[in-house]
């Protein structure tokens, strides 16, 4: 695995073994051999959690890296005018974290976090919860008003990850 920076390798490194130790994670995760990505199954949430170097920033020296946790919320929703205005009216309400559409026209939710040496594992362990809570309340109301499925109701049955290997 390859990586832009050493503060990106660093994240990397502490995810993983944060992830790795936490027992609320532990069971239920996958890790990526080619990407610095991990995939969690937290209750019908499939959330993905990405080590990504944060190239552009306002900074002028420095690498820096981030931590973003996404999840599909539902697939096949109707994608018009009502729905746009929906998912912007709800993004003002978030805290943290937002709705968007990624390239096959799906909603999903994600949140970020600043990596790094001093990135705090409390604010992680928010962030991917949070993007669970946030996914699985929201999957059914929007799948009520602007039809489409749940991204859960997609997954085949079935066991979706073993015992982690690392």
């Amino acid at each position: 695995m390859q990586f832009v920076n050493s503060v990106q390798a660093l994240t990397y490194n502490k995810v993983a073994d944060y992830l790795k130790g936490a027992t609320l994670f532990q069971n239920a995760l996958r890790v990526d051999g080619d990407r610095p990505q991990f995939d969690i199954l937290y209750g019908s949430a499939l959330v993905e959690v990405e080590v990504l170097p944060w190239e552009v920033h306002p900074w002028q020296a420095g690498d820096l890296a981030t931590v973003r946790a996404t999840s599909c919320v539902t697939i096949g929703s109707t994608l018009d005018c009502e729905l746009m205005q929906f998912l912007l009216t709800e993004n003002r309400r978030m805290r943290f974290g937002s709705f968007h559409l990624d390239e096959a026209g799906q909603v999903v939710f994600s949140e970020s976090v600043l990596g790094g040496e001093e990135m705090s594992l409390m604010e992680l362990q928010t962030c991917i919860l949070s993007v669970v809570t946030i996914s699985d309340t929201y999957d059914d109301i929007i799948a009520q008003q602007f039809g489409g499925q749940r991204a859960r109701d997609r997954r085949s049955p079935g066991p979706l990850f073993e015992r982690p290997t690392v």
